[in-house]
């Protein structure tokens, strides 16, 4: 118990640390602020949840003491409540006879469901704390994004772009990017704090078949409403849109594993995968693509269709 209590607070106030690289305000502090659920997954899943919800109220409470409540709720809705509760339901399990470990795990498809719902809550959460209607959250932002070109001295309208045009745009599509980045850091940070647990030998849960992982068929349900909600306007179609970014992004990933499953065997598979990863990262539009293909999967089961002579995934893969 006492290792469990050392490990919390050190992983708590590595978190914190994290966390307040963004007062700082340099570039390099927007990267370690995403990274600030790391340590608090770590601890929940090569050693303990307890470790980990230590390491939450030890990271909350050193934030609070040095920010005030504000940055307080920030970590707790947007940092370290995920953190936690994605590692809490990662080492989730039931016993099955059937499966090949004896237990059936929390799947991976319920994994990034939950994180795209922890980052649109936490969007949800900071637009309707940073504003009471649509009108003074988009006068905020044309406020900050006028004040950012007038310190980069970059003049009104120049190459072609209108400030309040543009600072319009960014007000719009802002809640669903900062709704996707907190999706990606959420998985990332999941999966490099499984992959340390795995080196360690302290990983619980056997490594799933990633190429294997599918959506729930719910997905498709819930993507549907959001989107339709979306077309609202005000904060709440704001806070649906985002909502609807992070199952995009979650039918991307399906898509990206698709890709995956199907090349498995081939000569060329390596140079397949490196390209549509490096296109997608430099270019972007291959991600809409592989949404496409993950939500075609989703409805049609190509890989099982496609991959003929192949076995159905293991409940674990799932």
């Amino acid at each position: 118990m006492a290792l469990l209590i050392l490990i919390g607070l050190a992983a708590g106030s590595a978190s914190a640390l994290l966390a307040a690289s963004a007062a700082a305000g340099s570039v390099l502090a927007v990267p370690l602020f995403y990274l600030s659920p790391l340590p608090v997954m770590i601890a929940g899943i090569a050693f303990s949840p307890l470790a980990a919800a230590l390491a939450v109220i030890t990271g909350g409470a050193g934030l609070w003491l040095a920010f005030g409540g504000t940055f307080l709720v920030t970590y707790l809705v947007g940092l370290g409540g995920p953190a936690l509760g994605l590692s809490y339901a990662a080492l989730l399990a039931r016993s099955d006879p059937a499966a090949r470990d004896g237990f059936v795990w929390f799947p991976v498809g319920g994994l990034l469901l939950l994180a795209a719902g922890f980052a649109t809550v936490s969007v949800t959460v900071a637009l309707f704390g940073m504003a009471s209607d649509y009108e003074a959250y988009h006068a905020a932002v044309i406020a900050t994004f006028q004040a950012f070109v007038a310190g980069q001295a970059l003049p009104i309208g120049a190459e072609g772009r209108d400030p309040l045009a543009m600072g319009t745009l960014i007000a719009h599509v802002l809640p669903a990017m900062a709704a996707g980045m907190a999706m990606a850091s959420y998985l990332a940070c999941l999966y490099l704090a499984a992959r340390a647990a795995r080196v360690s030998g302290t990983l619980a849960r056997p490594w799933p078949r990633l190429a294997a992982f599918r959506l729930p068929p719910v997905t498709s349900l819930v993507l549907a409403v959001v989107l339709a909600l979306s077309m609202a306007g005000g904060l709440a179609g704001l806070a649906a849109s985002a909502g609807a970014l992070t199952l995009a992004l979650a039918y991307a990933l399906a898509g990206f594993a698709v890709v995956h499953a199907l090349t498995e065997g081939q000569p060329a598979r390596t140079l397949v995968l490196g390209a549509l990863w490096i296109t997608s990262a430099v270019l972007g539009w291959p991600v809409l693509a592989m949404a496409v293909l993950g939500f075609a999967d989703g409805m049609l089961d190509l890989r099982a269709r496609i991959a003929t002579g192949k076995g159905p995934p293991a409940a674990n893969d799932r």
